[in-house]
């Protein structure tokens, strides 16, 4: 029984280790100066091969095949450019197919850093798709309006500030003689766009309006199962995530059914798209030619469709300034309820810091403080199995040949002794499900990006690295000194801590830091932060014990 146990925890580190290996094998960091994102084809820049359906009357989006030829020249050189200014954001608009080129948030840097330009939203797919491109579709039809060379009387630049609304309104003609019309609506200090399309002159069999999200597939990201990267919805009251490299060879469908949003998002930033109301809209998620595709269907109506579009950080007030179901894209899964009371509490207290390192200390000692009556009860229950570790070693010797009858000896005698055998684990099991609702509180929050702490510690979303020395499977490299810490703090712990009888027991709880060690040596340097403090309290708390203090 010791040997399979044994062997089963170095099997279990040989898989942990040789899976962090095998990742960084398979997807290797770009090359410096490498772009992240695809660009469109350097012989014709303009080139655009959106995906368009098969046609059909089916409310659910069925398989892409059918490419669109690229615009005309001369409409290519006639597109013009709009620059809308707020308080957020700078978007720059293009009046070819009258959709976003650009959209950058002026409160968050891009991801090179804090002294960053700043974050760009829209990341045109591989042959310059861009987001908001309506499409007809229905039996013999698969209209596009990417090569739609709109007009409109608006200047160059718009200015919008505070509650501040303005609307920049394009109009054109495709080449079916279908006229369509496209209003976007901006407000000086959120980051909603609010996008009103009326198609008039629409070709017969008509039956579904699209409005599609375009993003660059890239494939250059490492599978990081730290970081999410790939389309999103909300469908009913069920949050959908999709990996985006996924998606090339299987797409997903869904629907009809009640899509409430849909869009693009990464661990920090979502773009989203509200339809109308309805119980029969559809969804088409798929990853062609290096572009990223969600595609939001609706049943066609000729009348004016309004939608809301989202284009900002996953932040709580940010997202439900625009609509409160859009919240929902902060998906801390089953541990919301944990989750979220620790974030906001963990604000609170960065309101009177300012540094979240600072932050995420207190919140331990606040925690562990919370915890310390179910702690000295445990130090007890520890105290108590040590007294009677002589007794125990005699049953062991006594039925050694006998395991049943060991058993049900050793019970007996903590039932007269009035032991709990697991009195020592009861704060650790309490406390899991604290530790997995700060785990995705600090994975998720945007709050986090790009915190500095001290000293090479200066983003508490990225794990910890001092220097630029490679060690197998740490990515990045570097000599990651909190999980070192962390580590070393639990041995301590241990050494500090009375073991428990059973051989095989002693064993896995000498081997438990170097597996903590290894799980943690690529979390973000917040959350190791936080088991580091958790293991200083704990030993200072069984110092204290012993020395007869508390």
């Amino acid at each position: 029984m010791e040997r399979q146990t044994i062997l089963a925890v170095l099997l279990s580190l040989t898989v942990l280790i040789g899976y962090q290996l095998l990742i960084a094998h398979l997807y290797p960091p770009p090359p410096p100066g490498t772009p992240p994102f695809s660009e469109p084809s350097a012989t014709n820049p303009t080139e655009r091969k959106p995906l368009i359906p098969t046609p059909t009357e089916s409310l659910t989006p069925p398989v892409d095949n059918t490419i669109v030829p690229p615009p005309p020249p001369s409409a290519v050189t006639s597109a013009r450019e709009f620059t809308v200014e707020t308080d957020v954001y700078t978007a720059t608009l293009t009046s070819l197919g009258g959709t976003l080129k650009s959209l950058r948030l002026k409160q968050y840097p891009g991801d090179e850093g804090r002294n960053s330009p700043p974050r760009e939203m829209i990341h045109p797919g591989g042959n310059g798709e861009l987001p908001l491109e309506v499409r007809l579709e229905g039996k013999g039809i698969a209209l596009s309006d990417a090569g739609v060379s709109y007009q409109t009387s608006t200047g160059s630049t718009v200015t919008v500030q505070g509650d501040e609304q303005a609307t920049i309104e394009f109009r054109g003609t495709a080449s079916t003689g279908t006229t369509i019309t496209k209003r976007l609506t901006f407000t000086g200090k959120t980051y909603g766009i609010t996008l009103e399309t009326k198609i008039e002159n629409a070709p017969q069999n008509v039956s579904l309006l699209s409005v599609m999200w375009n993003h660059a597939l890239d494939q250059k990201k490492a599978a990081d199962s730290y970081v999410t990267h790939g389309p999103v919805a909300l469908i009913g009251r069920k949050f959908l995530y999709e990996v985006a490299t996924d998606l090339v060879t299987n797409e997903q469908q869904y629907g009809p059914d009640n899509i409430r949003w849909a869009g693009y998002a990464d661990t920090y930033f979502l773009s989203a798209i509200i339809p109308p109301e309805g119980e029969t809209h559809a969804l088409l998620m798929s990853a062609k030619a290096g572009t990223v595709a969600t595609k939001l269907a609706i049943p066609w109506n000729p009348q004016t469709v309004t939608y809301t579009v989202y284009i900002g950080p996953k932040e709580f007030s940010a997202l439900n300034a625009v609509h409160p179901s859009l919240d929902r894209a902060i998906d801390f899964g089953w541990s919301h309820f944990i989750a979220r009371p620790l974030l906001s509490f963990l604000n609170l207290l960065h309101s009177l810091t300012g540094n979240y390192g600072i932050d995420i200390i207190l919140l331990t000692v606040l925690v562990k403080l919370a915890f310390f009556p179910l702690s000295i009860k445990s130090f007890k229950s520890m105290a108590a199995m040590r007294e009677l570790q002589p007794q125990l070693e005699q049953l062991r010797a006594q039925y050694q040949d006998n395991r049943e009858s060991l058993n049900r000896e050793t019970m007996e005698m903590y039932r007269r002794h009035k032991i709990n055998p697991l009195g020592g684990c009861l704060p650790l099991l309490i406390q899991l499900p604290v530790f997995i609702g700060l785990y995705q509180a600090l994975m998720m929050a945007i709050e986090l990006r790009q915190a500095p702490f001290f000293s090479w510690i200066q983003d508490l979303s990225s794990p910890d690295r001092l220097g630029a020395f490679v060690v197998p499977f740490v990515d990045p490299p570097g000599v990651p000194v909190l999980t070192i810490l962390m580590g070393a703090t639990m041995i301590m712990q241990q050494a500090m801590t009375p073991m428990p009888g059973d051989p095989i027991q002693q064993k896995m709880m000498m081997i438990m830091p170097l597996i903590f060690t290894v799980m943690f040596v690529n979390f973000p340097a917040g959350l190791v932060l936080y088991w580091l403090v958790n293991n200083v309290l704990s030993i200072t708390q069984q110092y204290a014990y012993n020395k007869g203090l508390v």
